[in-house]
């Protein structure tokens, strides 16, 4: 009920500000995602011994989680609207709010405007300029952006190439190192058709620093990144082959993860060096009842300062469909950490079952009302001190097993 109200409040707030003035608010939409519950462990050690867990179960120094029963709360809710149109040119501005741990927690994610139709003879270009979640790639049962860019920007996109749909953006995101500004210049070439039903995508991806004068040259100041994304549909599910090398301030960057290593950006320390990375996701459907979500991961992040990783990953969620609405879920997650000086290999293993009501059959159903429990085993053998670019060093094995439990909802709309 609050979401609904909060939603309704914005579109009221779009509607009232001064450039609606001009012209009448139309073609209003509301859009948003929520994920919220509790989880239970029977571990002392987390969150002081109150019996919840306050943060995910990973690999230490890794990415991904496999989010089954092992995510925390989230929402976010938006509006668009079109503010102004002449002809068929037309300009629409989002709004989109988000959330943290706590519901009162709100801040302004996104804000930004398009315009469309403004060129002859490219009906679907736009340009556009604010600040939004900008084209980025995910996989979902393991919670990871590996092609994130959201930032304040600006750009052109859907410009028709004939074989291709080609975007350029100017990004402005703040540097996770240092004070000095970043900028970030993204190209790319989406809906190259290969089949009825394939297609690739491709982009590179250039950082640097804005008065990067530093004391010591070895600070490393820019980067680039090139990414190709392959997907593939056929009669029993889907899939997507992603590739990217990175170098510099971009080797292992561009990816996020709820509570991870976010390293999108590495200027301001020693980072020169590269990595390459894959990710193979998709989605079996073996019948109408029995389907299969699965993820497979590895990046090699080759850094000449001696303090990068490879990290591996792997997992699958079959889940099978009772009735039109109630199915369950059996997760199964593997994932390591190996520090390149040779500190150690951290590891992490996790099941979990989940029963679930759901609106539909399928693994993407949503709304998914679920109460699940997880077993979970944890070996850290290295860390960087509690910092993002710490130094890799080993500490005592700590082994932890785990039995964690409780409900959550998810929902899209």
């Amino acid at each position: 009920m609050k979401q609904k109200t909060l939603i309704s409040a914005l579109g009221l707030t779009l509607a009232l500000t001064p450039l609606a003035a001009t012209a009448a608010v139309d073609n209003v939409t509301y859009f948003g995602y929520a994920k919220w519950g509790n989880i239970y462990t029977d571990n002392d050690e987390h969150n002081d011994g109150k019996g919840e867990r306050n943060d995910v179960i990973r690999a230490g120094q890794g990415y991904g989680n496999y989010r089954l029963g092992n995510e925390m709360n989230w929402w976010e809710a938006g509006v668009k609207a079109d503010v102004w149109q002449q002809n068929d040119a037309y300009f629409d501005t989002t709004l989109y709010l988000g959330s943290g741990e706590s519901w009162g927690d709100v801040s302004l994610i996104q804000m930004w405007s398009a315009g469309h139709g403004l060129f002859a003879g490219q009906e679907d270009a736009t340009v556009w300029a604010g600040k939004r979640f900008y084209r980025r790639h995910e996989v979902h049962m393991i919670d990871i952006k590996y092609w994130d860019t959201s930032s304040t920007g600006i750009g052109i996109e859907n410009w028709d190439l004939g074989f291709a749909k080609g975007h350029i953006a100017w990004m402005a995101p703040d540097s996770s190192a240092d004070g000095r500004s970043l900028h970030n210049i993204d190209a790319r070439l989406s809906d190259i058709k290969l089949s009825e039903r394939a297609d690739l995508t491709l982009g590179l991806n250039y950082v640097f620093t804005q008065n990067s004068s530093y004391e010591d040259n070895n600070i490393t100041t820019s980067g680039a990144m090139f990414s190709a994304l392959y997907r593939q549909a056929w009669d029993y599910g889907s899939n997507t082959f992603a590739f990217q090398y990175g170098t510099d301030a971009l080797a292992g960057g561009l990816m996020s993860a709820e509570g991870g290593s976010n390293r999108n950006y590495s200027t301001g320390v020693e980072h020169d060096g590269n990595s390459w990375r894959i990710f193979n996701s998709g989605d079996l459907n073996v019948s109408d009842d029995f389907q299969v979500m699965y993820s497979i991961a590895y990046q090699d992040n080759h850094l000449d300062n001696n303090e990068g990783e490879k990290w591996f990953s792997v997992g699958a969620r079959p889940q099978y469909s009772w009735t039109e609405f109630i199915a369950t879920a059996l997760e199964v997650g593997y994932e390591s950490v190996e520090a390149q000086n040779g500190a150690g290999t951290n590891d992490m293993f996790k099941v979990t079952m989940a029963q679930m009501f759901q609106a539909g059959k399928g693994v993407w159903a949503r709304p998914s009302l679920r109460v699940f429990v997880t077993y979970s085993e944890k070996s850290d053998e290295w860390s960087r001190g509690g910092e993002v670019y710490g130094h890799a060093q080993g500490m005592s094995t700590k082994n932890v097993d785990e039995v964690t439990f409780g409900f959550n909802v998810e929902t899209w709309w």
